[in-house]
């Protein structure tokens, strides 16, 4: 099984397995797919860094299938978690020859 690395303000606390990243990563990619966001499929998550802060706060680098042209693409995500706010959850997509793509949702 892989781990990936999680890391709170400059300190190794805690390993990640790839699972939990990605499980991660579908919850959010899931509830885009239900509204405007874009409708992606996990490839496999290549790194993952997570800071506790007052909100959460995970950085990953994955490969994603786009699922309306089966385009396969390496991109950074962002996920920025403040679950108890409305609409608090804010994913960035930040894929090659693309512009960035900020949208959000409920936790």
């Amino acid at each position: 099984m892989s781990h990936v690395t999680v890391r709170y303000k400059r300190k190794i606390v805690n390993t990640m397995t790839r699972d939990e990243a990605m499980r991660s990563l579908s919850a959010s990619i899931s509830k885009l797919a239900e509204g405007d966001g874009p409708c992606y499929e996990i490839r496999d998550v290549n790194s993952a860094t997570k800071q506790l802060l007052t909100a959460t706060f995970m950085d990953m680098n994955v490969d994603l299938i786009d699922k309306k042209n089966g385009a396969k693409k390496n991109c950074n995500v962002q996920i920025w978690s403040q679950p108890w706010l409305e609409e608090g959850v804010q994913v960035s997509f930040e894929c090659p020859n693309e512009e960035r793509v900020v949208v959000t949702h409920d936790a």
